[in-house]
């Protein structure tokens, strides 16, 4: 009743399009080497334990479609590191932000998102696969809590 008496407010825009500025105009290089440094400790163990040896010489590309991310991460030694952007990679994940964020938080798996085509695997299917199954041997909490907390609040947005 009140509801219907008070002046309809304008939905608020998507925050994407200005999110996107920066991917637009930074170099992807730069995108990947933030990325990497942050994945080399939130993987420590996995890295240290030998288990994204399937991406040793091979390079992975993570597209982030909404904010024009494009990120490409190799293997060299039991370190991630920023791929040149300029180097075809042998498989290709790309998808829209909220997508990446679910399958980080262990909100959604893998199969489901592909399933849906919510997320697109491209290129040497095999390492895509070998990929979607280390996502799955991640526990629940392998983000620090910090991290988790942000990345929920921020899940909200898209």
């Amino acid at each position: 009743m009140i509801s219907q008496l008070l002046p309809r407010l304008p939905a608020l825009p998507k925050p994407t399009p200005l999110l996107a500025l920066p991917g637009k105009m930074i170099p992807g290089i730069v995108h990947s080497r933030g990325l990497v440094m942050i994945l080399n400790r939130v993987l420590a163990d996995a890295l240290n334990n030998e288990e994204l040896h399937f991406l040793e010489n091979r390079i992975l590309q993570i597209y982030v479609a909404d904010l024009s991310l494009d990120y490409r991460l190799t293997l060299q030694g039991n370190r991630l590191a920023a791929a040149n952007s300029d180097l075809e990679p042998d498989v290709r994940f790309a998808g829209d932000t909220r997508e990446f964020m679910l399958l980080g938080l262990n909100k959604e798996d893998p199969d489901t998102l592909f399933f849906q085509r919510r997320l697109q695997l491209e290129g040497d299917t095999e390492l895509g696969l070998e990929i979607k199954n280390f996502l799955y041997t991640l526990e629940e909490d392998f983000l620090p809590k910090p991290v988790r907390q942000a990345a929920e609040k921020l899940l909200t947005l898209f």
